[in-house]
């Protein structure tokens, strides 16, 4: 056992480093046809200005609340999870019944075999003619 733990371990080192030697390759093959970096100065007005909205939107709907929650209770080591934090999804969670709701937790769920009248799995209304 010992001996066959070695080995899998031994392989799975050779496979990180040949994925790895391949990332690399990949990695530099690559690297030519890659995007160069734009400065903000050089991108056009409409994608500043659309940056721009987005840096805002993200600082006033999700950094600021944030902060707001953290700040209002600071004896709190968590801050209370309030609505205007959580996105609208547009659908709700499923309703799950627990074992306290619609039945006892002792009590189990009982078997009934299927109602077969004949080797034709219909009943007298079923019969042929």
């Amino acid at each position: 056992m010992v001996t066959a733990g070695w080995f899998f371990a031994a392989a799975a080192a050779a496979s990180i480093l040949v994925a790895t030697v391949g990332l690399l390759v990949t990695a530099l093959r690559n690297g030519s046809t890659a995007l160069p970096v734009v400065a903000e100065e050089e991108l056009p007005e409409e994608v500043a200005r659309a940056r721009e909205a987005w840096r805002h939107a993200l600082l006033e709907r999700g950094v600021l609340p944030f902060l707001r929650d953290a700040l209002a209770d600071p004896a709190a080591r968590v801050p209370h999870r309030s609505a205007h934090r959580l996105p609208k999804i547009g659908y709700s969670r499923p309703d799950f019944s627990g074992p306290r709701e619609g039945r006892s937790a002792g009590s189990r769920p009982m078997f009934t075999g299927p109602d077969f009248t004949g080797p034709d799995f219909g009943g007298p209304e079923h019969q042929p003619e």
